[in-house]
């Protein structure tokens, strides 16, 4: 009988994450192009490596849901040029402007998925 429960309750949790999930993706994609810098070594490292572009701007094109492991993801582009360089980052990654209407939203989920995975561990 606890399987059935437990089952229940971990289907209506992913229907829940996937609604939430679903609601955050509209939510950012009516501000998209959205501008960003990179936050994190490892995405700015891979700028950089691109040698094409030295700007530590990018314009976040997309967002999509990749799951619990790593939450909403950002194409991001950089460089103006006819043939952008592609990039595909966490949203950890990406610091935005404090001034934009969609960053408290973005710093709530950051917080909420920081919170997931700790709880998740313990």
């Amino acid at each position: 009988m606890t399987d059935i429960v437990r089952e229940t309750n971990s289907r209506d949790a992913d229907q829940t994450r996937a609604a939430d999930a679903h609601r955050r993706i509209e939510a950012h994609r009516r501000c998209l192009p959205l501008t960003a810098r990179p936050r994190g070594r490892s995405l700015a490292s891979s700028i950089v490596a691109s040698r094409r572009h030295s700007s530590d701007r990018c314009a976040v094109t997309n967002v999509f849901d990749v799951g619990d492991a790593f939450g909403l993801m950002r194409q991001i582009e950089v460089g103006d040029g006819d043939v952008p360089a592609i990039f595909v980052a966490p949203i950890a990654e990406l610091a935005f402007d404090r001034r934009h209407p969609i960053a408290r939203a973005i710093a709530d989920y950051r917080r909420r998925h920081a919170q997931a995975h700790v709880a998740d561990r313990a």
